[in-house]
Protein backbone atom coordinates (compact mmCIF):
# COMPACT_ATOMS: atom_id res chain seq x y z
CA UNK A 1 0.00 0.00 0.00
CA UNK A 2 1.07 3.55 -0.66
CA UNK A 3 0.53 7.08 0.59
CA UNK A 4 -3.02 7.13 -0.75
CA UNK A 5 -3.88 4.46 1.80
CA UNK A 6 -2.56 6.65 4.59
CA UNK A 7 -5.39 9.17 4.41
CA UNK A 8 -9.11 8.89 5.03
CA UNK A 9 -10.90 6.74 2.49
CA UNK A 10 -13.12 8.49 -0.04
CA UNK A 11 -16.24 7.02 -1.69
CA UNK A 12 -15.59 4.73 -4.62
CA UNK A 13 -15.84 6.41 -8.04
CA UNK A 14 -19.17 5.94 -9.77
CA UNK A 15 -19.30 2.80 -11.86
CA UNK A 16 -16.25 1.22 -10.28
CA UNK A 17 -16.23 -2.52 -10.86
CA UNK A 18 -15.49 -5.27 -8.40
CA UNK A 19 -12.26 -5.82 -10.30
CA UNK A 20 -10.99 -2.84 -8.33
CA UNK A 21 -12.59 -3.59 -4.97
CA UNK A 22 -12.35 -6.43 -2.51
CA UNK A 23 -15.88 -5.88 -1.25
CA UNK A 24 -18.64 -3.62 -2.48
CA UNK A 25 -20.14 -3.15 0.97
CA UNK A 26 -20.15 -4.71 4.41
CA UNK A 27 -17.40 -6.70 6.12
CA UNK A 28 -15.06 -8.81 4.03
CA UNK A 29 -16.28 -12.40 3.97
CA UNK A 30 -13.72 -14.98 5.02
CA UNK A 31 -14.50 -18.68 4.75
CA UNK A 32 -12.96 -21.92 5.86
CA UNK A 33 -11.65 -22.56 2.35
CA UNK A 34 -9.64 -20.47 -0.11
CA UNK A 35 -12.01 -18.40 -2.28
CA UNK A 36 -11.13 -17.36 -5.81
CA UNK A 37 -11.84 -14.07 -7.52
CA UNK A 38 -12.25 -14.82 -11.26
CA UNK A 39 -9.50 -13.90 -13.69
CA UNK A 40 -10.03 -10.80 -15.83
CA UNK A 41 -8.85 -11.69 -19.32
CA UNK A 42 -9.35 -8.20 -20.73
CA UNK A 43 -6.98 -6.66 -18.20
CA UNK A 44 -4.68 -9.70 -17.97
CA UNK A 45 -5.38 -10.10 -14.28
CA UNK A 46 -5.00 -13.60 -12.84
CA UNK A 47 -7.57 -15.08 -10.47
CA UNK A 48 -6.97 -14.11 -6.84
CA UNK A 49 -7.10 -16.86 -4.17
CA UNK A 50 -8.41 -15.01 -1.13
CA UNK A 51 -7.06 -16.57 2.10
CA UNK A 52 -9.10 -18.89 4.26
CA UNK A 53 -9.77 -18.28 7.94
CA UNK A 54 -6.91 -20.68 8.70
CA UNK A 55 -4.37 -17.91 8.09
CA UNK A 56 -5.82 -15.84 10.92
CA UNK A 57 -6.28 -18.87 13.17
CA UNK A 58 -2.65 -19.93 12.77
CA UNK A 59 -0.90 -16.54 12.66
CA UNK A 60 -3.19 -14.43 14.85
CA UNK A 61 -3.80 -10.69 14.77
CA UNK A 62 -0.61 -9.71 16.61
CA UNK A 63 1.71 -11.53 14.21
CA UNK A 64 -0.19 -10.36 11.12
CA UNK A 65 0.20 -6.78 12.35
CA UNK A 66 3.87 -7.36 13.07
CA UNK A 67 4.32 -8.65 9.52
CA UNK A 68 2.67 -5.55 8.02
CA UNK A 69 4.77 -3.22 10.18
CA UNK A 70 8.05 -4.96 9.37
CA UNK A 71 7.20 -5.14 5.67
CA UNK A 72 6.56 -1.40 5.51
CA UNK A 73 9.67 -0.58 7.53
CA UNK A 74 11.68 -2.46 4.94
CA UNK A 75 9.93 -0.73 2.05
CA UNK A 76 10.99 2.69 3.33
CA UNK A 77 14.61 1.83 2.50
CA UNK A 78 13.96 0.70 -1.06
CA UNK A 79 13.65 2.48 -4.41
CA UNK A 80 9.88 2.70 -3.80
CA UNK A 81 10.23 4.30 -0.38
CA UNK A 82 9.10 7.62 -1.86
CA UNK A 83 5.58 6.21 -2.25
CA UNK A 84 5.04 6.45 1.50
CA UNK A 85 4.56 9.52 3.73
CA UNK A 86 7.72 11.03 5.17
CA UNK A 87 5.88 12.19 8.28
CA UNK A 88 6.32 9.43 10.91
CA UNK A 89 2.84 9.89 12.37
CA UNK A 90 1.12 9.61 8.98
CA UNK A 91 3.26 6.64 8.07
CA UNK A 92 2.46 4.83 11.33
CA UNK A 93 -1.26 5.54 10.98
CA UNK A 94 -1.25 4.20 7.44
CA UNK A 95 0.57 1.04 8.42
CA UNK A 96 -2.05 0.33 11.07
CA UNK A 97 -4.78 0.97 8.50
CA UNK A 98 -3.14 -1.57 6.22
CA UNK A 99 -2.85 -3.99 9.13
CA UNK A 100 -6.59 -3.59 9.81
CA UNK A 101 -7.23 -4.64 6.21
CA UNK A 102 -4.92 -7.66 6.39
CA UNK A 103 -6.40 -8.84 9.69
CA UNK A 104 -9.97 -8.51 8.42
CA UNK A 105 -9.23 -10.12 5.05
CA UNK A 106 -7.79 -13.19 6.77
CA UNK A 107 -10.72 -13.65 9.15
CA UNK A 108 -10.15 -11.24 12.02
CA UNK A 109 -12.30 -8.35 13.28
CA UNK A 110 -13.88 -6.15 10.58
CA UNK A 111 -12.03 -3.01 11.66
CA UNK A 112 -11.08 -1.89 8.16
CA UNK A 113 -14.58 -2.06 6.71
CA UNK A 114 -16.11 -0.41 9.77
CA UNK A 115 -13.72 2.53 9.65
CA UNK A 116 -12.83 2.92 5.97
CA UNK A 117 -15.45 1.18 3.83
CA UNK A 118 -14.56 -1.03 0.88
CA UNK A 119 -10.97 -1.24 -0.30
CA UNK A 120 -10.81 -0.54 -4.06
CA UNK A 121 -7.12 -1.37 -4.24
CA UNK A 122 -6.44 -0.26 -7.80
CA UNK A 123 -8.10 3.14 -7.49
CA UNK A 124 -6.30 3.85 -4.21
CA UNK A 125 -2.97 3.38 -5.99
CA UNK A 126 -3.76 5.40 -9.14
CA UNK A 127 -2.00 8.59 -7.89
CA UNK A 128 1.32 6.73 -7.85
CA UNK A 129 3.46 5.18 -10.56
CA UNK A 130 3.69 1.46 -9.84
CA UNK A 131 5.39 -0.69 -12.44
CA UNK A 132 6.49 -4.31 -12.62
CA UNK A 133 9.78 -3.64 -10.80
CA UNK A 134 7.99 -1.81 -7.97
CA UNK A 135 5.77 -4.85 -7.55
CA UNK A 136 8.77 -7.16 -7.34
CA UNK A 137 10.50 -4.92 -4.80
CA UNK A 138 7.31 -5.00 -2.72
CA UNK A 139 7.21 -8.80 -2.90
CA UNK A 140 10.92 -9.15 -2.13
CA UNK A 141 10.54 -7.18 1.07
CA UNK A 142 7.51 -9.22 2.10
CA UNK A 143 9.56 -12.37 1.60
CA UNK A 144 12.24 -11.02 3.94
CA UNK A 145 9.64 -9.79 6.43
CA UNK A 146 8.28 -13.34 6.71
CA UNK A 147 11.61 -14.44 8.16
CA UNK A 148 12.08 -11.30 10.25
CA UNK A 149 8.87 -11.88 12.24
CA UNK A 150 8.83 -15.68 12.12
CA UNK A 151 5.64 -15.95 10.09
CA UNK A 152 4.33 -19.55 10.34
CA UNK A 153 5.53 -21.82 7.53
CA UNK A 154 2.19 -23.63 7.39
CA UNK A 155 0.33 -20.54 6.15
CA UNK A 156 3.07 -18.67 4.28
CA UNK A 157 2.17 -20.11 0.91
CA UNK A 158 -1.54 -19.39 1.26
CA UNK A 159 -0.83 -15.79 2.31
CA UNK A 160 1.76 -15.38 -0.45
CA UNK A 161 -0.49 -16.77 -3.17
CA UNK A 162 -3.10 -14.17 -2.23
CA UNK A 163 -0.90 -11.08 -2.21
CA UNK A 164 1.30 -12.19 -5.12
CA UNK A 165 -1.68 -12.41 -7.46
CA UNK A 166 -3.37 -9.36 -5.94
CA UNK A 167 -0.22 -7.27 -6.43
CA UNK A 168 -0.56 -7.58 -10.21
CA UNK A 169 -3.81 -5.61 -10.03
CA UNK A 170 -2.02 -2.66 -8.42
CA UNK A 171 0.38 -2.16 -11.35
CA UNK A 172 -0.67 0.98 -13.23
CA UNK A 173 2.35 1.56 -15.48
CA UNK A 174 3.42 -1.23 -17.80
CA UNK A 175 7.04 -1.22 -18.98
CA UNK A 176 6.92 -4.41 -21.04
CA UNK A 177 4.55 -6.16 -23.41
CA UNK A 178 4.61 -9.43 -21.53
CA UNK A 179 2.26 -9.92 -18.61
CA UNK A 180 3.86 -9.45 -15.17
CA UNK A 181 5.59 -12.67 -14.23
CA UNK A 182 4.10 -14.97 -11.63
CA UNK A 183 6.33 -15.67 -8.64
CA UNK A 184 5.43 -18.77 -6.59
CA UNK A 185 6.70 -18.84 -3.02
CA UNK A 186 8.89 -21.83 -3.82
CA UNK A 187 11.87 -20.25 -5.54
CA UNK A 188 10.73 -16.68 -4.89
CA UNK A 189 14.11 -15.65 -3.49
CA UNK A 190 15.78 -16.65 -6.75
CA UNK A 191 13.07 -15.08 -8.90
CA UNK A 192 13.31 -11.81 -6.95
CA UNK A 193 17.11 -11.69 -6.86
CA UNK A 194 17.31 -8.62 -9.14
CA UNK A 195 14.85 -6.67 -7.01
CA UNK A 196 16.76 -7.61 -3.86
CA UNK A 197 20.08 -6.63 -5.45
CA UNK A 198 18.68 -3.22 -6.42
CA UNK A 199 17.45 -2.70 -2.87
CA UNK A 200 20.91 -3.51 -1.50
CA UNK A 201 22.57 -1.05 -3.89
CA UNK A 202 20.21 1.72 -2.81
CA UNK A 203 20.85 0.92 0.84
CA UNK A 204 24.62 1.03 0.28
CA UNK A 205 24.41 4.45 -1.35
CA UNK A 206 22.33 5.75 1.56
CA UNK A 207 25.00 4.78 4.12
Amino acid sequence: MTASDFDSASPAPAGESNTDCHAASGPMEVGDEVRWKPASTGLEFPAVPFPSRRVFEVAGASLLRALVRRHHQRLLNTPIGHLFPKDPARFAAGVEKTADFIVEATGGPALFTANHGHTCMRSRHFPFTIDELAREIWLAQLLSAFDDVGFPDEVREEYWNWVESLSIRVINRRTMRAAPRRIPLAGAATELADALALQRRVAAVAV
